[in-house]
């Protein structure tokens, strides 16, 4: 074999090992898609890995409100509001203000705790209302637990602010998957326990 056919040989192979790297690398970043929005397979924070357990769309009046997703480290948790890492993502389709997040956030917080529970944690409730920013269309936004650090409320990547309270962590993530959760059908999607509606897992 001469020297120039040797070298379009070693193109070749580099070319190819090129086209596996990237397909390689664009499974790797995206492990989920529902309605044309990507969830990564893993999230770290703090040095914890948690993976993406589940996803799911909520719907109003037929129309597409958001797009969540589900993050832990735990493979099975008997209490999904345990004390553990936890993440909530969600993509929203619709406008909508911080101050209708914040009260219906509120509201279903009762649902789930006693009102003594509530009592206990009032003065977190209230800095909540400063961290829920009015969102647009394509704005994520996402709630993050790390025992020991607190939540962590952040748009579009970009950290709002932490509130360091464990039973605040726990009302605040029962709104989506406690006992009485908002969507019962969304909960058991984004925790894994129902297939998501037209979404597209790549494991």
């Amino acid at each position: 074999m001469n020297k120039i056919s040797t070298q379009n040989s070693l193109r070749k192979q580099a070319a190819f090992l090129l086209i596996l790297l990237t397909v390689f690398i664009c499974s790797s970043v995206h492990a989920a898609e529902i309605s044309g929005v990507n969830f990564n397979e893993f999230y770290q924070d703090q040095g914890i890995n948690m993976r993406l357990q589940g996803t799911g769309l909520k719907t109003m009046l037929f129309f597409k409100a958001f797009v969540a997703g589900y993050y832990t480290n735990m493979v099975k948790e008997s209490d999904p509001l345990g004390d553990f890492p936890k993440r909530i993502e969600v993509e929203y389709f619709v406008n909508i203000s911080g101050r209708q997040l914040n009260n219906y956030t509120i509201e279903r917080m009762k649902v789930n705790i006693s009102k003594v529970q509530f009592d206990h944690i009032k003065e977190q409730v209230k800095i909540m209302g400063e961290y829920f920013v009015d969102l647009r269309v394509g704005d994520r936004f996402s709630l993050t637990y790390i025992p020991g650090v607190g939540t962590k409320f952040a748009h579009n990547g970009h950290l709002i602010g932490v509130i360091r309270d464990r039973d605040f962590a726990r009302a605040l993530f029962s709104v989506w998957i406690g006992e009485k959760p908002f969507d019962n059908q969304l909960k058991r999607q984004i925790i894994g326990l129902a297939n998501s509606r037209g979404d597209k897992n790549v494991y």
